[in-house]
This record gives C-alpha cells, sequence and structure tokens, in this order.
C-alpha cells in the first residue's frame, strides 16, 4: 500500500474514528483502525463489535493494499503535524507502516488487515431516508432524557415506534421522559427499534445539515450512511419500558412562560447545590399570576425570583424539581413561549410544545422533600 493524503482530511477523520475504539479489549485488533486504499479513496475503519464506524476520505493511491495500523498512536501522530501533504506506505514484510510529512519519517506497528473483523452484510429489512439537519434536530431533543449505558442498559437509548400514520421517539432513564410525535411519511409501519444512544451520538456528530442520511435496519443491526461515512450498530435487545402509563392523560393546571427568561433563572438556580448532594433543587411554586422559582443550600444561600404570568393559573401548586432535568429540555425547545403543566406536588413537571407537524413532550418528576 502507498497512498498522498492531506493532513486536513486525514486528521479530522482519525479523531472521528478513535471514539469508536475500545477503552478495553480481549482483542488487540480492535485496538487499531483498518485502512483501505483502492480507487483513488483511502477507506478506515475501527470498531469495538458493537459499534463499527467507516469512513472514506479522497487520496491518491499509488499502490492498493490494507493493513491494520495502531489507531491511538497513528491519531495523534498525525494531529500533531503540520498542515502539508502526508506519505503513507506499508509492506507486509516487516509489517510497519511509514509515514512522511515534510522532513519527519515515523514507523508505526501494523495488524494484517485479515485479522480486522468486519461487520457482516445482510439482506435488510426496512430502509428511510431523513434529511440530516431535522434527524440532527429531532434526536437532540429526545437524548437528554436517554440514560447512560453503564447504569441502565434497558434505559441507554431512544425507542421508535412506526404506526401507520404517525412515528413516536421516546427515551427515559426513569427520572424524565422526552417524547416526539411526527407524522409518518416513510413506507415504513407496524415496527419498532431500540437504538443505543452512544451511535446517535456519533451519527449527529458524523452529519452536516445538508447530508441526506439512510437509515436501514434488520432485526438486530441498524446502518446509518451519509455522505462519506457508514456507521453500524447493534439494536438494543430489551424491551423499552411501557412509557405511556406514566404520562397524565390531563393536567391540574398549565402556565406559559418565556423560555429565556426560565432558562436563565434556572441556570441561576443551579448555582445552589447542597454540600451532600450532587445537583441543585429547585422549588416551583405558582400562586395567581406570580410564577416562583426557589432554591436553597444551607452552605451557600438562598435565591428567590418571581415571573409574572400573562393569566392567573387555575390552580395554586408548588413542587420540588432536579434544576438540570428542568434545564435540559430549555435548551432544546424552539418556540419562545414554554407551556408547563403540573398535576400538584407529587406529579411530574411536563413540558409541552406543538409544531406544524410535530409534538412535543418532557416530563420531569419531582424530587421528594422530607421537611
Amino acid at each position: 500500500m502507498k497512498i498522498i493524503c492531506s493532513h486536513s482530511e486525514l486528521s479530522p477523520t482519525l479523531a472521528s474514528l478513535y471514539r469508536i475504539v475500545p477503552s478495553r479489549t480481549n482483542m488487540p485488533v480492535l485496538n487499531g483502525c483498518l485502512l483501505t486504499a483502492e480507487d483513488q479513496n483511502l477507506v478506515l475503519q475501527c470498531s469495538d463489535l458493537e459499534l463499527s464506524l467507516q469512513i472514506t476520505i479522497p487520496v491518491q493511491v499509488e499502490e492498493e493494499g490494507s493493513a491494520v495500523v495502531l489507531a491511538k498512536h497513528f491519531s495523534e501522530l498525525v494531529h500533531r503535524l503540520p498542515d502539508e501533504k502526508i506519505n503513507l506506505s506499508w509492506s507486509d514484510q516487516n509489517n510497519l507502516i511509514e509515514l512522511k510529512c515534510g522532513s519527519l519519517t515515523s514507523n508505526i506497528h501494523t495488524w494484517n488487515a485479515e485479522e480486522f473483523p468486519l461487520a457482516e452484510k445482510k439482506s435488510l429489512d426496512y430502509k428511510i431516508n431523513v434529511q440530516a439537519k431535522k434527524w440532527k434536530r429531532l434526536i437532540n431533543k429526545i437524548i437528554i432524557a436517554a440514560a447512560q449505558q453503564d447504569i441502565r442498559a434497558n434505559y441507554a437509548g431512544v425507542y421508535i415506534r412506526f404506526d401507520n400514520d404517525q412515528i413516536q421517539m421516546v427515551a427515559t432513564d426513569a427520572y424524565r421522559l422526552a417524547l416526539i410525535k411526527i407524522q409518518n411519511d416513510t413506507d415504513v409501519s407496524d415496527c419498532d427499534i431500540f437504538i443505543p444512544a452512544r451511535t446517535l451520538t456519533e451519527v449527529n456528530r458524523l452529519i452536516a445539515d445538508g447530508d441526506q442520511l439512510e437509515i436501514s435496519w434488520d432485526k438486530g443491526t441498524i446502518y446509518f450512511s451519509a455522505n462519506n461515512f457508514l456507521l453500524t450498530s447493534r439494536l438494543i435487545n430489551l424491551q423499552f419500558p411501557n412509557y405511556e402509563k406514566i404520562i397524565p392523560v390531563e393536567y391540574e393546571m398549565k402556565i406559559e412562560v418565556p423560555r429565556e427568561i426560565m432558562l436563565t433563572t434556572l441556570e441561576r438556580a443551579s448555582i445552589f447545590i447542597p454540600e451532600n448532594e450532587h445537583f441543585a433543587v429547585s422549588c416551583l411554586q405558582v400562586e395567581g399570576d406570580r410564577f416562583i422559582i426557589k432554591a436553597d443550600a444551607a452552605e451557600v444561600g438562598s435565591l428567590e425570583e418571581i415571573i409574572d404570568l400573562r393569566e392567573p393559573a387555575a390552580h395554586d401548586c408548588k413542587a420540588f424539581f432536579n434544576v438540570k432535568y428542568l434545564l435540559d429540555p430549555l435548551q432544546v425547545l424552539e418556540q419562545d413561549q414554554v407551556t408547563l403543566c403540573f398535576n400538584g406536588s407529587s406529579g411530574p413537571a411536563v413540558y409541552t410544545e406543538k409544531g406544524e407537524d410535530e409534538y412535543y413532550l418532557h416530563l420531569v418528576s419531582p424530587v421528594c422533600r422530607i421537611s
């Protein structure tokens, strides 16, 4: 293998691929990045067996071939090179890849390409196409409610259900829940998939707003492709919680609050974290036409801010919530006025937002406080 490539193409590509490399593995070759030079392209691939990413960049191929190079050292070395042409060559005689850039020459150990586990190509049951900008926006509004994979595996993703005329996208970590309903304009119906949150985060990092994203899947595997990349991931093979039963059918009261004012108020409240806690707790209190936000920490102090409501609320209400969980949806809500619903002191706070063809709901469970 012998190629010439640009630093500006190779360096960011390796940075994206290195995020896929496992921190611990029983297969040393998974610490590597598979390089394949063919048809004036360099195809780079990393995998942890759960997730596999392949990115193609244009290069000048003088001799075709493939090898697996240590991803960490290769990525860090290329990152520190000047923005000049990079010459790469590999021979199976010494299993070293030689890198030349300006006056620098470096040799890095490799594995044979045959040792790298490639994802099996399967016949796929379903396929949809979506504008990347729209997909990124929808996922950003949902994924904030997903659990961390190492804490609760059956909550660590986004559940998508395709009905005849509607698509529902849901995520929850048992403390909050995000739901989007949109019109189903695909050919897929009577189907559901559970996608790991990590997979969706990587897809959102890779796609550009102008891309057309192709998503295809079968029973156990999902594929995302756009422009120059293909990301393959296992689907979560666990039952998603029955989320519909925790969404209130009706609410005791609703208020409308300017999004920016509520956002900045809660950001100030987030400073007041008690010494023995990991998060700030805010008291949301509605009294007539006043919306009061309070926070206190014995070691820090207290805060109270009053937001005037356009119309008096139907009932008074007082409840406590994790400030971060109240803030996260405010970062992704798109309308200037926030609709916030309550069901008493022990019920959840629910943000709702209605668009032309879209409905968004974000539910936050209250924090129990012992007087």
